[in-house]
């Protein structure tokens, strides 16, 4: 999985290599004995995705000869079945061998080429990851189901025990590769946003040992991008008229913890995700907790009636200029329904939260 960086685009055929001396040879060994089919060898450029060589399988086993260069970042898409990732470069040895069954994404074996085996032990995490939260939300829909809100609590403090520790695991596997290409890779399955700083502090890395490299100028332009609403930084100011035409200032609720909370009348996952805030609400608003609603709306009638309907007893913002208003720039807010967590000194302490998480983190700072 490359998300961030490495998009599919359409593929542009460059000439093969002809084996010398000089080439590293990478073998594709299947565990299924296939002839026939082709696999294709695909180097990752600025442009995207680009076809370098192709192979015919033979026995389960195909070959190829790449050039010795810095490390760069290649995929085998093996017959339209299975895509393998790969880093090779100069410092690998003469010869990579991956090892793997057309059936299966965990058995990847690789010998000889060490970026590769750190991005595959990354996919590893992210796997075990992935099965063990599917488990977990399984679980959590049958108590909840059933009503048993006390199994329901438990499997939910496990579920953000082992995100956390996958995570923790993840970063220092990232830690290691870097400033190797595999940390990039890896960065790929951080969430930018909850996990700023260390994203940022490997930024600064990569622009220090890598300047140059597409990828490196790709994760600091995101960088760049995600600054002014990261995690730790100060909430940029809300200045909008209030529903009696008002001006009112985010900065008025300083001391608070504050939900930024940027939503619409027209928005249906807002409008079904308002009676668990309304109720959240009522539960902690005695409790140094505000909400700031900023209305996306168009029209006063639209925005003071979904107001009304939905029973939104907190302080509401809107300029009527649907994505427009500076609050929405302010905040890179691109879709909602949108949250910012803010905490009593004005700091960005969460976002995106709804739903389970937003009771998650409520129950932690107020229960």
């Amino acid at each position: 999985m490359i998300k961030h960086f490495l998009g599919i685009i359409s593929l542009t055929w460059i000439s093969s290599c002809s084996p010398d001396s000089s080439l590293l040879k990478v073998s594709l060994i299947l565990e299924e004995n296939i002839t026939g089919e082709w696999v294709w060898l695909q180097q990752v450029k600025g442009v995207g995705l680009v076809a370098i060589d192709s192979a015919e399988l033979s026995e389960g086993m195909a070959v190829f000869f790449i050039e010795p260069v810095l490390s760069e970042f290649y995929r085998l898409d093996v017959f339209g079945r299975k895509n393998i990732n790969l880093i090779i470069g100069s410092q690998d040895k003469k010869e990579v061998f991956i090892r793997t069954s057309i059936k299966s994404n965990s058995r990847i074996k690789v010998e000889g080429s060490i970026q590769t085996s750190l991005i595959i032990a990354m996919d590893s995490t992210m796997r075990k990851k992935q099965s063990d939260m599917q488990l977990l939300n399984q679980e959590a829909i049958k108590a909840r189901s059933q009503g048993d809100i006390n199994t329901f609590n438990a499997i939910l403090n496990q579920f953000n025990y082992l995100s956390k520790r996958h995570d923790e695991h993840l970063k220092s596997q990232i830690k290691i590769a870097s400033p190797q290409l595999a940390g990039i890779y890896g960065l790929n399955y951080i969430d930018f946003e909850t996990s700023f700083r260390f994203v940022d502090s490997l930024a600064s890395v990569y622009q220090k040992e890598l300047p140059d490299h597409f990828f490196t100028l790709d994760l600091m332009s995101k960088v760049n991008s995600l600054k002014s609403t990261a995690i730790g930084a100060s909430a940029p100011e809300i200045s909008l008229p209030d529903t009696s035409g008002s001006i009112f200032n985010l900065s008025s609720l300083r001391g608070n913890y504050v939900l930024i909370d940027f939503w619409a009348a027209w928005c249906r996952p807002c409008r079904q995700e308002n009676p668990n805030v309304v109720r959240l609400y009522d539960k902690y608003r005695n409790k140094n907790f505000e909400i700031l609603g900023v209305s996306l709306d168009r029209t006063d009638r639209a925005w003071r009636k979904a107001i009304a309907d939905d029973g939104l007893k907190w302080i509401h913002v809107s300029d009527l200029s649907y994505f427009n208003t500076k609050a929405a720039r302010d905040y890179q807010v691109s879709s909602i329904p949108q949250t910012f967590l803010i905490d009593p000194q004005g700091k960005i302490v969460a976002k995106g939260l709804r739903g389970p998480s937003l009771e998650a983190k409520l129950g932690e700072l107020f229960d």
